[in-house]
């Protein structure tokens, strides 16, 4: 088995002197390197871009701002607009489903008739509710006596 490793049971090594770098070195060594890169004669007129140095930052920023809301402004033009369905087209193809076959569907227990549909119906067709039956205040209070009411649930 082999014994444990402790690095403190081993002494360090002195380290040995290294030569001193020459004078300046250091504060030289960037422009070393950058003048040993090639150069291009003239980079930002080669593409074109040489005129966009000449602007503010703030302005540069404006322009590519109106870029990007120019692109997405001319992206909706070009796409144009939906085609506009006329509000007669919903009324129409419900004028073609036979009335049985529309009181068969409202009958049935998996519809459920809300106010806001009633409230489309009669605004789509205004004389809907000739055909409804009219009973006067007192058949509709009788009507209403009649049915059995736990009076703990409406207090």
């Amino acid at each position: 088995m082999k014994t444990a490793f402790k690095l403190d049971a081993h002494p360090r090594r002195p380290r040995p002197l290294l030569s001193e770098p020459p004078s300046g070195y250091f504060d030289k060594l960037p422009t070393q390197i950058m003048a040993r890169l090639p150069q291009a004669d003239a980079p930002e007129t080669a593409l074109g871009r040489g005129w966009l140095s000449f602007l503010s930052p703030a302005l540069r920023t404006g322009l590519a701002s109106v870029a990007v809301l120019g692109g997405f402004a001319a992206s909706f033009y070009m796409s144009g607009s939906a085609p506009l369905v006329p509000a007669t087209a919903a009324t129409a193809s419900l004028d073609a489903v036979p009335r049985t076959e529309l009181v068969g569907y409202l009958l049935t227990s998996g519809a459920r008739v809300e106010n806001s549909d009633l409230a489309v119906l009669t605004a789509a067709h205004p004389a809907i509710t000739k055909g409804f039956l009219h009973a006067s205040e007192e058949e509709l209070n009788d009507a209403l006596d009649a049915q059995p009411s736990d009076e703990s649930t409406y207090l």
